[in-house]
């Protein structure tokens, strides 16, 4: 009998790292779980709730942590540190950790890093605070804490986040000037009935908005905009771009051109089958993904995919090819008001639309019970993660389009 053990290990616990490293372990059988290690390598000893960071940055919640032991299955190993290096011939991982550089030893491998924010500017990073993780959340709420009551806010990027994070800093920070600034349309994705409601709540929070306008440079006082105008700023909230970690191209992964891990129908590395790709930093091919854009709504279903795909592999069974759709997009403006667009599973805006007072409770539902708990809850029902399926290969929108939030 072969009694080896057969080492499954998860880079990342983001929302499609923690939905895969939980299905698989609570999937398991008895006999299995006596021969399969599952164990979770992330940078942190906790789990980022990013679609809370905008509340965060703005005063209106403390955190947007959870440790790990709070979301992870108890059989699941952690092991804090960062990746450094895959070494995929030899199925190893090299990680940098606080005491030490160590090595794991794999047999499968889910590559699950997610997304950062990226400097999409000069003077992004250093006079700009980028909302894509815990610490650029907290950078900017330490800035505008410290700032006086009327001070001038400025946010760059015109997509979910930005429009989240600027509603967020009106209503907390009331007597500050907030401005939103916007490279196309705010929101343009959106139907145009749910882009004017959504317009008419920042208004009513007294926030500015200027579309069309490139940002390039961001100053200590200022940011500077392509058409040579010039915005006074006291603190800059960076949101517009977004990037993946360079792990897969510096370890020689077949990659895009943003550096995503290139992966077939069923999330496989293309180069090296025993790596599945989960979330933000992969890119299934178009037949199968071309209507996906980064997103937590996303990652966790990719994450409950590649987990089944894992188990199907581990037993001798047929891996099913990627299928997953979206059902709506969840905005939130303020803590009193939201809107809910509803999509169709190629991510198109259908002519249903939640605004007001119930569009803000059911995105705090989505985020409290969807994007924390859906996670947490694979810990104990496995598959109970349930998304749209896909749409149509012929309804699938181009894929140029989807590389950003």
């Amino acid at each position: 009998m072969n009694t080896a053990t057969t080492t499954i290990a998860v880079i990342g616990a983001g929302y499609a790292g923690i939905v895969a490293a939980n299905r698989v372990q609570a999937s398991l059988t008895d006999g299995e779980r006596r021969r399969v290690r599952v164990v979770m390598v992330n940078p942190r000893g906790d789990f980022v709730d990013r679609v809370r960071l905008h509340e965060v940055a703005a005063g209106s919640r403390a955190t947007a942590a959870v440790a790990l032991q709070d979301m992870l299955h108890s059989r699941v190993d952690v092991v804090v540190g960062t990746v450094t290096r895959i070494d995929a011939d030899a199925r190893g991982l090299e990680i940098d950790t606080a005491h030490g550089a160590q090595t794991l030893a794999y047999d499968t491998l889910v590559y699950a890093v997610g997304s950062t924010a990226a400097l999409g500017a000069p003077g992004v990073g250093e006079h700009a605070h980028l909302l894509g993780d815990v610490d650029g959340a907290a950078t900017a709420r330490a800035a505008i804490e410290a700032g006086s009551a009327r001070q001038r806010i400025v946010v760059v990027g015109g997509g979910a986040t930005g429009v989240e994070a600027a509603a967020e800093f009106a209503e907390r920070h009331g007597e500050a000037s907030v401005t939103l600034v916007s490279r196309g349309a705010v929101m343009g994705g959106l139907a145009d009935g749910t882009r004017a409601s959504i317009a008419r709540s920042l208004a009513k929070l007294g926030v500015r908005v200027i579309e069309g306008a490139a940002v390039t440079r961001v100053l200590a006082d200022a940011v500077e905009l392509a058409d040579g105008t010039t915005l006074a700023s006291d603190v800059t909230v960076w949101t517009a771009s977004f990037a993946v970690p360079a792990l897969a191209r510096t370890s020689g992964l077949p990659v895009d051109e943003i550096g995503r891990l290139l992966v077939d129908e069923q999330l496989r590395s293309v180069a090296y089958p025993e790596i599945v790709g989960a979330g933000d930093a992969v890119r299934p091919p178009a037949s199968v993904g071309a209507h996906l854009r980064m997103g937590c709504a996303i990652a966790m279903p990719i994450g409950a995919h590649a987990a089944d795909n894992v188990l199907a592999a581990l037993r001798g069974r047929p891996l099913a090819p990627l299928d997953v759709g979206f059902a709506a997009q969840c905005i939130s403006l303020g803590r009193r008001a939201g809107v809910i667009q509803l999509l169709t599973r190629a991510d198109e805006p259908r002519a249903v639309r939640i605004t007001g007072r119930l569009g803000a409770l059911v995105k705090e539902w989505v985020c409290t019970v969807l994007a924390t708990g859906g996670p947490r809850r694979e810990r104990t029902r496995p598959g109970s993660l349930l998304m749209p399926r896909g749409p149509r290969p012929s309804r699938h929108p181009s894929a140029a389009a989807k590389v950003q939030l």
